[in-house]
């Protein structure tokens, strides 16, 4: 497994202390489409071949990219990849994923070779799902609000419009949201902490985004 990022920035002081570096190890994969709600059943596959990712406080699967189908699920191109945050030490171990097969639904995809890549600052971070078990709007901003002052993160938070997502405990509501203003530090401790529950599928993992129109559509 290759690095492909340049250096980790400076410390993020007393609370990033506590949490352990998180990096992105990012697989090629090849295969067809995959179907609407695919998200744990690829968790899945993927705690098959790394089963240690399940006992990992801060790991999951990010969202996987791509074309739209008409059922609402992803087509797999020449261009999309398979992302698994997880600390900077369990990078080795997840190289057993590459030449992987799994069989997610009716899709069966194959994993290439993986590239990791360290954290960046941004002054907007955005996640598509962030769930809290909160499915009305007011009380889940300020559970968010609330978490993110826990960590010490000051930033302006923009939520998008809801959406239902599968967690191992059940179907719960989530929605897109955008922490914009962020300081270097602040932004490099959210993506170490994420925000919520269920980041095994991807839910509460940010990554840094040019612009807030995302969650505000």
């Amino acid at each position: 497994m290759n690095a492909a990022s340049p250096t980790f920035g400076p410390g993020c002081g007393p609370a990033a202390a506590q949490l352990p570096e998180m990096v992105d190890v990012v697989f090629g994969v090849a295969g067809e489409r995959l179907a609407q709600g695919f998200e744990l059943p690829l968790f899945r596959e993927i705690a098959r071949v790394v089963p240690w990712i399940r006992n990992t406080p801060r790991a999951g699967v990010l969202p996987v990219r791509g074309p739209r189908t008409a059922e609402g699920g992803v087509l797999i191109t020449h261009r999309s990849r398979i992302v698994i945050r997880l600390p900077r030490d369990r990078v080795c171990s997840a190289s057993a994923l590459e030449r992987a097969s799994l069989r997610v639904g009716d899709a069966t995809l194959t994993i290439g070779e993986g590239t990791f890549r360290k954290h960046q600052p941004a002054a907007t971070l955005y996640s598509p799902r962030v769930a809290t078990g909160d499915s009305d709007e007011g009380r889940f901003v300020v559970v968010i609000e609330e978490e993110l002052a826990a960590l010490g993160v000051r930033g302006r938070v923009i939520c998008g419009r809801r959406v239902e997502v599968e967690l191992e405990e059940g179907r719960v509501t989530a929605y897109p949201v955008a922490v914009h203003g962020l300081r270097e530090s602040d932004s490099l401790l959210l993506q170490r902490a994420g925000l919520g529950r269920g980041q095994p599928v991807g839910c509460g993992l940010f990554i840094p985004h040019k612009t807030i129109v995302a969650a505000e559509e």
